[in-house]
C-alpha cells in the first residue's frame, strides 16, 4: 500500500518546482530561500510555502510575484543543508525567514502574510496558530489537522510532519489496510480515526489575521474541501475572519500547469478566479 502511496506523491509533485527567473537566492546560513523585492513600499511581505515536493516553491512564488509584494520562496526540506524528508520539521526553523522578510526595504516590519498549498497550507495554519505576527493566511488545498510525515522508505512508519521544541506534534497517522485507487482514499480513511483527528486538529481559532481558503472539488490528493469547511467553521465560531471558495470541477492545486484532478480547463478557470480572489484578499490586508 505505502509503496503506491509514495510513488504517487513523487509523480504528482514532480513539476511543482519550476524556475523563478526574477528571484535571487538569499545569502544566509539560517534558511534556504529565493527572494523577490517589493515593487512598492508599505506592504506586508509574503512567505510562500510549498508542498510535499520539497525544495523552493518557485511555481507558487511566481504566482504571487505579480501582486507587487516582496515574496520569499522558502524551502524547508529537500535542499542542501535541510532535511531530506518531510518528517519532524521543526517549526522554529521558520522564525528566521519571517524576521528576515520583515527587515527588508519596502516591507512592513510588523508582520507577514503566509501563502501555502497542500502540506504548505497545513504548515501555514500551524505557524499562524502559534505566532501573532502572521497577519493573513492563504491556503490552497489546505488541511485542518497535522498529518504524519512522508518518508522515502515506504516500509518505515513516519512520525509527525512537524515538531516544537524537539517534540513531534500530535498527528493523524495513515490508516492501515486501505485499498488505494487515489491518494484521497488513504487520507479520507485516515480521517476516520476520530480520536487521532481530535488530538491533531490545528487550533485555527488562534490565528490572528483573516484566512482565505481555496479548494477543488476534484482533488485527488486529500479531502481539502471538507477540511477547509472545518477550518472556517472553527474560525467563524470564534468570531474570526475566514472565507472558503470551492471550485467544483478543479483539482488539488488549482493550477493549470500542475493538474492533479479535474480537467485542464476547470483548473485554468480556478487559477484565474483564485488569483483575482487572492488579489482582493491582499488588498484588504493593506487597509
Amino acid at each position: 500500500m505505502f509503496k503506491i502511496f509514495y510513488t504517487v506523491i513523487s509523480v504528482c509533485f514532480l513539476s511543482v518546482t519550476l524556475s523563478a527567473n526574477d528571484f535571487e537566492p538569499v545569502k544566509t546560513d539560517a534558511f534556504v530561500a529565493d527572494f523577490l523585492p517589493a515593487k512598492t513600499s508599505g506592504k506586508y511581505g509574503i512567505l510562500v510555502l510549498g508542498g510535499s515536493g520539497g525544495g523552493k516553491p518557485d511555481r507558487l512564488a511566481e504566482r504571487m510575484a505579480g501582486y507587487g509584494y516582496a515574496v520569499l520562496s522558502l524551502a524547508y526540506f529537500k535542499e542542501d543543508g535541510l532535511p531530506t524528508e518531510l518528517n519532524k520539521i521543526p517549526l522554529e526553523y521558520f522564525k528566521a525567514p519571517k524576521a528576515w522578510l520583515m527587515s527588508q526595504d519596502n516591507t512592513r516590519n510588523d508582520g507577514v502574510i503566509v501563502v501555502g498549498w497542500s502540506k504548505g497550507a497545513e504548515l501555514a495554519f500551524l505557524l499562524a496558530s502559534h505566532e501573532n505576527d502572521i497577519k493573513g493566511v492563504i491556503g490552497i488545498a489546505p488541511s485542518s489537522v497535522v498529518w504524519a510525515g512522508i518518508l522515502n522508505d515506504w516500509r518505515k512508519v513516519p512520525s509527525s510532519s512537524w515538531t516544537i521544541g524537539g517534540e513531534p506534534l500530535a498527528h493523524v497517522p495513515f490508516a492501515q489496510g486501505v485499498e488505494i485507487k487515489k491518494l484521497i482514499d488513504l487520507y479520507a480513511a485516515s480521517l476516520e480515526q476520530q480520536d487521532r483527528v481530535n488530538a491533531a486538529r490545528i487550533p485555527v481559532e488562534n490565528i490572528n489575521g483573516p484566512v482565505l481558503l481555496l479548494t477543488g472539488g476534484k482533488d485527488e490528493i486529500w479531502p481539502a474541501n471538507n477540511m477547509a469547511i472545518e477550518v472556517c467553521k472553527a474560525m467563524l465560531d470564534c468570531g474570526k475572519q475566514c472565507n472558503h471558495i470551492n471550485f467544483a470541477d478543479a483539482g488539488h492545486l488549482l493550477d493549470s500547469a500542475i493538474v492533479i484532478g479535474g480537467t485542464k480547463k476547470a483548473n485554468e478557470i480556478a487559477e484565474q478566479v483564485s488569483e483575482e480572489e487572492i488579489g482582493e484578499f491582499l488588498k484588504s490586508l493593506d487597509r
